[in-house]
């Protein structure tokens, strides 16, 4: 094969276009992606969906557990859904609503599973177990984290885990169990991760940080609230990342982790912010509003409820957002704040929703069921 010299100059251009390639890729698939594989559906926490939501409140099915559906679905390629539940089990159900599988975990459910794209599915308990399973319900390995766990794991595009503890640490896990470092906060962390294309990774802690650290659990910068922080970071379109916090603020800060600004609801935040492709912000306040802010933190609208928000919203092709309030119902709003629908279930909706195949909506409520809404 004849051999063609190559100059530096040459070689520089290439790694540039290979890595400006890479990216697009990363972002292509977390945009396309059909399924809602993890928390906020990606793992920048987006909790935006290329797919289309119902277009009324019809109920096509329920499914009933043993105990309050605080979890959120999670769907793979194929259209299951996979959440958990305080009765200690995790349900993987057909489109149609029927059980494929349970698996007992032994203890409450709070997070939500994740799916890597080696289709292995990761639930954390509240004991502080991590388990990885097939998609047939299997048991591939568990590892064991000190303290309880009410985080919801993130995957790298690496495949590594990254899970939270309220033993004040955030853990990286590889794909096969091992624990590879750990970052001590000071006070518990419920934050869920959110990780950027360039591997960092962003999550508040009850310390009243937010933190950003590298690949290698190395802190790049931390930046302090003027409260306790539950809810978990999305980021948007341009890099910016959005946290809420208990001091009723959400927070807009810079990829270096200065503040662009904050916007003050009435109460806490516990609900996580969903980034419309456009950049607005959708986010629920425990004062029982669904908010809607432009990137650049002017309010659009309110929506009020009769009840505390803290389930995430969910945002679909259309720019349609879903959500749960403790009011007992789930609502769809249009992306001008609307009131499209709602449907009522028997417990309040902490769950927050994930949107699927055939324009169906799922979620879970304390009434012990898990719901589909759709024609």
């Amino acid at each position: 094969m004849k051999k063609y010299p190559v100059s530096k100059s040459g070689i520089f251009v290439i790694a540039i276009m290979v890595i400006i390639y890479t990216k697009t890729c990363i972002l292509s698939a977390q945009e396309l992606s059909t399924s809602w594989s993890a928390f906020r559906h990606d793992s920048m926490n987006t909790g935006r969906s290329s797919l289309q939501g119902p277009e009324s409140n019809n109920l096509k099915w329920s499914c009933e557990t043993g105990g309050s559906v605080d979890s959120s679905p999670v769907l793979d390629h194929n259209g299951t859904i996979y959440i958990g539940s305080q009765d200690k089990n995790l349900y993987a159900l057909k489109p149609d609503g029927t059980r494929k599988w349970s698996y007992d975990i032994g203890t409450k459910i709070y997070s939500t599973p994740a799916i890597d794209l080696n289709n292995i599915i990761y639930v954390c308990a509240w004991s502080g177990k991590l388990l990885a399973l097939d998609l047939e319900g299997k048991p591939k390995w568990s590892a064991q984290i000190k303290g309880r766990i009410a985080s919801s794991p993130a995957i790298s595009a690496k495949g590594n885990i990254f899970i939270c503890s309220d033993n004040y640490y955030l853990y990286k896990v590889n794909s096969a169990g091992r624990i590879l470092w750990a970052f001590a906060t000071h006070k518990y962390v419920d934050s869920s991760p959110a990780i950027d294309n360039d591997g960092t990774v962003y999550f508040g802690s009850n310390d009243r940080y937010v933190y950003a650290l590298d690949p290698d659990g190395k802190l790049k910068w931390r930046f302090k609230t003027k409260g306790q922080i539950t809810s978990s970071p999305a980021i948007g379109p341009d890099g910016t990342i959005y946290q809420g916090c208990n001091d009723g603020r959400l927070y807009a800060l810079n990829p270096n982790g200065t503040q662009k600004w904050y916007f003050q609801t009435k109460k806490w935040i516990d609900s996580s912010p969903a980034v419309s492709k456009e950049g607005n912000v959708y986010f629920g306040s425990n004062d029982g509003s669904l908010y809607a802010l432009s990137s650049g933190g002017i309010l659009q609208w309110t929506f009020r409820t009769n009840g505390v928000i803290t389930s995430s919203p969910a945002i679909d092709s259309d720019g349609t957002i879903f959500f749960g309030s403790w009011d007992k119902k789930i609502y769809a709003l249009s992306s001008e704040g609307t009131f499209l629908w709602s449907f009522t279930t028997g417990g309040i909706v902490k769950s927050s929703p994930a949107i699927g195949p055939d324009r169906t909506l799922y979620f879970g409520s304390s009434d012990g069921n898990i719901y589909a809404i759709g024609k």
